[in-house]
């Protein structure tokens, strides 16, 4: 029978933590960190191919929610949520609003233009996307799994 003294360090706490979010400021610059934040996250929770592609789908929600949202005026801010379960991730951001909706361009424009292709990347690159109303603007959601599903 031990009658010593435990410090803290003898017990090993494991926590795996599968949701971050983070505020970001609502300018084009903060796209880049946005991307940085994400691959940091799902490095080594899943695998190459969908952290790649999560990379992706934060750069382009990241860039609706700053050119198409309040989040981008004066003052904005969007907040990015990852959630990591079993291989696959959600990716969300959360904007201040639109009057418009989000919605898939099935030609975006045609092959010269230089925008107008996120929603219809992230379509393709994804298992479901959506969007839904929140309190201080919308949560627009892409869920990437990868080939292997």
């Amino acid at each position: 029978m031990f009658l010593g003294v435990f410090s803290p360090l003898d017990a090993r706490v494991v926590i795996d933590v599968t949701r971050w979010s983070r505020l970001f400021a609502g300018r084009p610059e903060s796209i880049r960190d946005a991307r940085a934040f994400g691959r940091a996250f799902v490095g080594g929770r899943v695998p190459d191919e969908v952290a790649g592609l999560v990379e992706l789908v934060v750069s382009e929600l990241c860039t609706n929610a700053v050119e198409h949202t309040a989040s981008g005026e004066d003052g904005g801010s969007f907040v990015l949520e990852l959630d990591v379960e079993n291989g696959h991730v959600r990716v969300a951001v959360v904007d201040m609003g639109a009057l418009t909706y989000p919605v898939v361009k099935d030609d975006p424009d045609g092959p010269t233009a230089v925008s107008g292709r996120g929603l219809f990347i992230v379509e393709s690159v994804s298992k479901a996307w959506g969007s839904e109303p929140v309190r201080v603007g919308r949560r627009v959601w892409a869920d990437v799994v990868g080939s292997s599903v």
